[in-house]
Order: structure tokens, then sequence, then C-alpha cells
């Protein structure tokens, strides 16, 4: 019984991080987004937080992601 309490938090574990990554991505997009309707000026002021979302939308969206899961990796060992 053990062994298969091990591998249901294993399971566990992995169901919460793939939901993690996935959140992370998905709020990556609409940072991007929001980012880009503030620099054509639909939303919010003409400041300079629009561009600023506009670039860390993508690093939501792809670098934060793999920082994760490298340091998930690692846990690991």
């Amino acid at each position: 019984m053990k062994d298969d309490d091990r591998s249901q938090a294993e399971v566990t574990i992995a169901a919460r991080r793939y939901w993690t990554l996935q959140f992370i991505r998905l709020g990556g997009i609409f940072v991007t987004f929001l980012g880009a309707m503030m620099v054509v000026g639909r939303t919010g002021d003409d400041g300079w937080i629009g561009p600023v979302l506009f670039v860390t939308g993508p690093l939501l969206f792809f670098v934060v992601p793999i920082m994760l899961a490298k340091r998930w990796k690692s846990e690991r060992r």
C-alpha cells in the first residue's frame, strides 16, 4: 500500500506542476494582450507600463516555465 500512496502523491504533484505551468502561460498571454492594448491606447494610460507589460508577457510565457521545470527537476536529486 505504501508504494501505491507514494505513486498517487507523485501523480498529484505532477498534476499541480502541470497546471501551474499552464496558468503561468495563460497569465503571460493575458499580460501581453493587456500591454498591447495599452500601447495602442485602448485601455489604461499612455505611460510606460504598456510597453513593459508587452515585453513581460512573453517572458512569463516562455522563460518562467523553463526556470520552474529546471528547479523542479533539481529537487528530485
